[in-house]
């Protein structure tokens, strides 16, 4: 990689980082590094790319026509080089989020398969629940469950998220197993607050429940936590219960009535150019979801 390729990927990191500081930490060199390759930057094009104070840090307008050139001329390097082989040898980071839940039973194992497959690669997995700007938080790649709401974001679906319906069993004794959908009215049940669905449950079947309760949590954890504790009905996507349904914590209600599966999105930053390790990395998701029966677009069985 030749000294202008250097210094302009240091310029995109700051651009996006807003910050020589922060930039410094995400490419990995110091300060004053990072420092010194912006100011050989503007020497060489002739121009200054950033407006500096004390306080603040901004691109000037030979700074923004710059960054989206950068963009470009950056994305094009990172194809050529994957086109030459050179993704089979990937090396660097991969700045990457997901819900807990889905990493904890399915996604982190499929990262452990692809760092096995390239051992010179590194995975920053940041786990929440509530969508990150993938711009400010200096994200290369999201892995989202659910109605996407910004049209502005580059995504690609990858996978299903099947959902069921589940209770403690103390509380299906005390309250009674539903037989329908339109049964879950007489129940206490509990809402997910980030799934924009709500309090209305569709069913494939074309079975709409509008369903109320005393608990909403936007936590999944708290969800199953509150549901192991007999508080009510849960639902939520079937990896979430795997566990307490195989040691009768709890069990499925509403067994022979399948919830609407949520879909499940790869997200890019629309507005940066995509390197071969990220696309290397959504390459192998794409493949182990396709594989996961849980997860993979293709009918599912029970």
């Amino acid at each position: 990689m030749n000294e202008v390729s250097i210094w302009m990927r240091s310029f995109v990191a700051v651009a996006n980082a807003g910050s020589f500081s922060a930039a410094a930490g995400q490419v990995g060199v110091t300060q004053s590094t990072i420092s010194k390759q912006i100011v050989a930057l503007e020497r060489h094009l002739g121009t200054q790319l950033f407006r500096r104070t004390t306080r603040s840090l901004a691109l000037t307008a030979d700074g923004m026509l710059f960054y989206e050139g950068a963009l470009r001329a950056l994305a094009a390097i990172d194809e050529a080089e994957s086109l030459v082989g050179l993704v089979a040898n990937i090396q660097g980071i991969v700045r990457l989020t997901c819900p807990l839940s889905l990493a904890e039973s399915r996604m982190t194992a499929m990262i452990g398969r692809f760092l096995t497959l390239h051992p010179k690669m590194e995975i920053d997995l940041q786990l929440s629940d509530h969508a990150l700007n993938l711009v400010s938080d200096n994200l290369d790649l999201a892995i989202r469950v659910g109605q996407l709401g910004d049209s502005r974001l580059t995504a690609r679906k990858i996978g299903l998220a099947r959902r069921i319906i589940v209770a403690a069993p103390a509380y299906l004794d005390r309250y009674g197993r539903p037989d329908t959908p339109s049964d879950l009215r007489h129940h206490n049940c509990m809402s997910y607050t980030l799934l924009s669905a709500g309090a209305r449950w569709q069913f494939t079947s074309g079975d709409v429940a509008m369903v109320s309760g005393n608990f909403r949590t936007d936590s999944p954890h708290g969800l199953r936590a509150a549901a192991v504790a007999g508080i009510g009905i849960a639902a939520n996507a079937r990896w979430l219960f795997d566990d307490e349904l195989a040691s009768g914590a709890l069990e499925i209600v509403l067994p022979d009535h399948e919830l609407k599966s949520m879909p499940i999105h790869a997200i890019l930053p629309s507005s940066r150019f995509v390197s071969a390790r990220t696309r290397a990395l959504l390459d192998h998701l794409v493949r182990e979801f396709a594989l996961d029966p849980l997860l993979s677009t293709a009918s599912y069985s029970p």
